[in-house]
């Protein structure tokens, strides 16, 4: 599953700090959250914010499982026509991102998932996290041809 190089990081005192500083920036987005919820609760009703969570997460699945579906069709058109859509991998990566970030509760993560559906921001957010596995890619690519050739 992972690479040995990747393993190897984790013997890096410089690298695990790091990676422990970013996994404190993440969860600071919680604590904001939170913080959010309890200044609502005291203006509104608490039920209605739940109704507005569960409703912004309804919408997100939605808007999310779109996007996801026409990306896959242009990405299936590309492949039928011979070509390697580098770009919209990318793209469709970035709207994987975006959906979790939809999907979830949390009215931070609904305005940072929609900051990430601009298509220049989808396209930069996908390319960096499958620059990694691009071999993996590029593999997935000839898998599609073929299968979509039978």
């Amino acid at each position: 599953m992972f690479e040995i190089r990747t393993l190897i990081r984790f013997f890096d005192t410089g690298f695990i700090l790091k990676f422990l500083i970013l996994v404190m920036l993440i969860s600071i987005l919680p604590i904001i959250e939170v913080y959010l919820y309890i200044l609502l609760s005291c203006r509104i009703s608490t039920y209605l914010m739940i109704a507005a969570l569960t409703g912004s997460s309804l919408a997100g699945l939605i808007i999310s499982y779109g996007l996801i579906k026409s990306r896959l069709k242009i990405i299936k058109l590309a492949i039928n026509e011979g070509e390697y859509p580098e770009n919209d991998f990318y793209i469709l990566a970035g709207i994987f991102i975006a959906s979790i970030l939809l999907i979830t509760p949390g009215f931070i993560g609904d305005l940072i998932g929609l900051i990430i559906l601009l298509p220049g921001i989808s396209k930069k957010v996908g390319f960096m996290i499958t620059r990694p596995m691009e071999d993996k890619v590029k593999e997935l690519y000839e898998y599609i041809k073929l299968y979509e050739l039978n």
